[in-house]
């Protein structure tokens, strides 16, 4: 779904969201808080977006004293009376008007259902393990983020949130679903182990061992076997394989396994890892594919055997590497 990758500038340049934000209707309502139940983490920015469309509005057309105090009045019933639907909205005359009540109740919403999370972060070149307090271990690999519920033992639902690349060995618990979200899908386990890469606008799943579903926006439910790799895009296509799963998980001890990769792939690892940006004055070295396995953690000794291996002169740039 392409709004899952919208930055809060997007959404306020957005028609429908736009058209949502000032005149809400029952349809309308349905898919934004479908959207947010499959994508919580895009909470804060749908509301700041709110934040600035309502005061956009209200520059346009400010209501007056008595308007604000209907919609104090308004507000409060909503609010004491919370099994009222969210699509039973109606909009009301004053578009700026309308668009307070939507930001302060979408709000409120938020503030309900939004769990709180503790965050932890990589930056480039550093891999760190957490152990979470329902006994699973995380390994995430270097310039990721991942979010994880609060109390998460204690939860019905053990749930995280992931951008960048971690691998999963999660704690069996009977009966407790372990969901990992990212942009383009969420994957539902009960205990095993799996990798999850969510960089360069999809995710990728490599399941080690055990079963897990995969859960898209488009509600496709796929359930993966040990050995098998899913990609999922973000226009929810869903593309199953055989594989090694030790060739995707090697980056936890800081080996790349190459087997057969193209020295593009080499690249794009090595950029979305350790921040390396490296050319090649002969293009075509790009489609060359290469084997065998290669120590990372140290990129000097990295670019060394790298540039043996391409039979290339390694040149220092402004801003990365050149091999000749």
């Amino acid at each position: 779904m392409q709004y899952s990758h919208y930055d809060v500038e997007e959404f306020c340049k957005d028609a429908y969201f736009i058209s949502w934000a000032t005149s809400p209707t029952p349809d309308s309502d349905l898919f934004w808080m479908s959207f947010l139940e499959a994508y919580p983490h895009k909470a804060e920015e749908i509301q700041l977006a709110l934040e600035y469309i309502k005061v956009f509005r209200f520059s346009e057309n400010e209501p007056d004293e008595q308007d604000l105090l209907r919609l104090k009045h308004r507000i409060w019933e909503d609010i004491e009376k919370p099994s009222r639907p969210f699509y039973q909205w109606r909009p009301i005359p004053y578009l700026a008007a309308a668009s307070v009540i939507l930001f302060l109740l979408v709000g409120f919403w938020f503030y309900q259902k939004q769990p709180s999370t503790l965050t932890y972060t990589t930056p480039y070149g550093l891999i760190q393990e957490i152990k979470l307090a329902d006994g699973t271990v995380v390994t995430l690999n270097a310039r990721s983020e991942l979010k994880v519920i609060e109390n998460i033992a204690e939860n019905k639902v053990r749930e995280v949130w992931l951008q960048g690349e971690a691998y999963f060995k999660v704690s069996k618990s009977k009966d407790v679903k372990f969901i990992v979200h990212t942009p383009e899908t969420q994957v539902e386990v009960l205990g095993t182990e799996f990798n999850v890469n969510t960089r360069r606008e999809k995710t990728q799943v490599v399941l080690a061992e055990g079963n897990v579903q995969l859960i898209s926006a488009t509600h496709r439910n796929i359930v993966m076997r040990p050995g098998q790799m899913a990609i999922v895009k973000d226009d929810n296509q869903v593309q199953l394989k055989t594989v090694q799963p030790q060739l995707y998980d090697s980056w936890k001890e800081s080996i790349l396994i190459m087997d057969d990769k193209p020295v593009s792939e080499i690249v794009e690892i090595m950029n979305d890892t350790y921040g390396l940006k490296l050319y090649f004055a002969d293009s075509s070295l790009l489609n060359k594919k290469l084997s065998g396995k290669l120590l990372v953690k140290d990129q000097n000794h990295f670019l060394e055997n790298f540039s043996i291996i391409l039979n290339a002169n390694l040149e220092k740039t402004q801003d990365g590497y050149l091999f000749r």
